[in-house]
């Protein structure tokens, strides 16, 4: 993300799009992108990528409608299957497990002043096949058998990635947070 817009000349403009990125249905998706994206990537913490309309990016403008971050996660399983171990790592033995992780995962969303919402003209399945291309490209340099995404007990959330064929892999006591996975 920075990279490219260091090279084209566009930081500003970069800057200014990642500013004007709202998300009213979740704070952190917008907090993340807006004020600790560029951190995390020059930590090494993530990749962060950008989906961006075509249409405005032809004119020289940068409007993001939607967004994903990945990195890795090694899990330790706890109170999970053996048959779920062993279809997320192939040995059922496995103590540890290694994810690509789908970290943030975010659609433009503005609440207007009348009440209404504003909205990318996106669907999350449209995102999450964005995210796997990159996923699918990059696993014959740094295999991984599954992708792994974290999110709130948000039925629609949960739904979102079950309709994608996620599938429940544990709940993360520490992070409060609900695992789902994914064979790459």
């Amino acid at each position: 993300m920075a990279e490219r817009a260091s090279e084209t000349g566009s930081e500003s403009r970069l800057y200014d799009a990642l500013d004007h990125f709202r998300c009213c249905k979740d704070n952190d998706i917008e907090t993340f992108l807006r004020k600790n994206a560029f951190e995390f990537i020059n930590r090494g913490w993530c990749s962060v990528y950008l989906i961006v309309d075509e249409a405005a990016f032809d004119a020289g403008e940068i409007k993001i409608d939607a967004y994903f971050t990945l990195s890795h996660k090694s899990l330790i399983p706890e109170n999970v299957s053996k048959s779920k171990i062993k279809s997320a790592s192939g040995d059922k033995d496995s103590k540890s497990l290694h994810f690509v992780l789908i970290g943030q995962l975010g659609k433009y969303i503005e609440k207007l002043p009348d009440g209404t919402e504003l909205r990318a003209g996106i669907a999350s399945g449209e995102i999450l096949d964005y995210a796997f291309e990159v996923i699918r490209a990059s696993n014959s340099l740094i295999p991984c058998r599954c992708a792994l995404v974290e999110c709130s007990e948000e039925p629609k959330v949960q739904k979102a990635y079950t309709d994608y064929e996620f599938k429940f892999f544990q709940y993360d006591r520490d992070g409060g947070h609900y695992q789902f996975y994914k064979r790459i």
